[in-house]
């Protein structure tokens, strides 16, 4: 079935791929409903109360010092599918250089909040302005390679413009995105996401508080890679193909963790890639 889906995909059979992969994944999941209700828009008010519940315990082995918060932004694209918004870091910075990553960053002396320091560094990296998003929780701290406490925060975009509340489709390339920092953005689907094989886990050898010792990775399709910058110079995963591009490390934990932990979807069981 999944290589079908896969065949299907190669060759732009949409409809077709929707027909198949959608089923696989239309069980009940938490009170979220199903997935295939679920990809029709996102439940503000159900992603509100999980992120709620959640516990929001400190890292016993974070630094002191230092804390960091990130931006999950939730959106719809221009085809209006549910989607992540991503950035890739660029070349020239001396950590992760071309990786996929969330906008955030370390926490100022004026941020009075997680959520502060995500949409300031939002401000920053994207030219996002703070009242295109809007703030649903905070999910739990991930330690980063450093050590630093990691505060995920669950925002959605985009209601600017739109007079009866409703979310607007959002174009990354509305973003003005600062060259420094960010080489270039873009939607993830949350369809592609829950699709079987997007999914792998690869082994790491750093044991962190929160973290497994595998590491969840969302590959992109061959297309979205391709239009990505640095698509031959990006890190990848141990033993992952060269032609392979994902959002794995931190980012993809934490993605990993909102998929599972937030909207409770059925993500496939944990399988190492070889």
């Amino acid at each position: 079935m999944i290589h079908r889906a896969c065949h299907l995909g190669a060759q732009g059979c949409n409809e077709a791929l929707h027909r198949q992969v959608v089923p696989m994944l239309s069980r009940k999941f938490g009170s979220l409903g199903n997935v295939e209700a679920l990809l029709k828009g996102w439940p503000e008010q159900e992603l509100r109360e999980n992120l709620a519940r959640m516990p929001k315990a400190k890292l016993k082995s974070a630094r002191k010092d230092r804390s960091a918060a990130v931006l999950l932004p939730l959106c719809l694209d221009e085809l209006r599918r549910p989607s992540v918004l991503l950035c890739v870091r660029a070349a020239h910075l001396r950590n992760h250089a071309g990786e996929i990553c969330l906008p955030g960053g370390g926490t100022e002396a004026e941020d009075s909040s997680s959520a502060a320091t995500a949409l300031r560094e939002a401000r920053e990296e994207l030219g996002l302005e703070e009242h295109r998003v809007t703030i649903l929780g905070d999910m739990p701290e991930t330690l980063s390679a450093g050590r630093i406490a990691v505060t995920p925060v669950v925002g959605l975009l985009d209601r600017a413009g739109s007079t009866a509340g409703e979310l607007s489709s959002f174009d990354p390339k509305s973003l003005r995105c600062d060259e420094q920092e960010v080489a270039a953005s873009f939607c993830m689907p949350l369809e592609h996401l829950l699709k079987p094989d997007t999914l792998v886990w690869h082994p790491i050898t750093l044991s962190r508080e929160s973290m497994p010792m595998h590491v969840p990775a969302f590959r992109l399709s061959a297309e979205q890679a391709a239009e990505l910058p640095y698509f031959a110079g990006q890190a990848r995963p141990p033993n992952a193909p060269e032609d392979e591009v994902s959002v794995w490390g931190l980012t993809g934990f934490i993605l990993h963790s909102f998929l599972s932990n937030v909207l409770r979807a059925p993500l496939p069981k944990r399988q190492s890639k070889a």
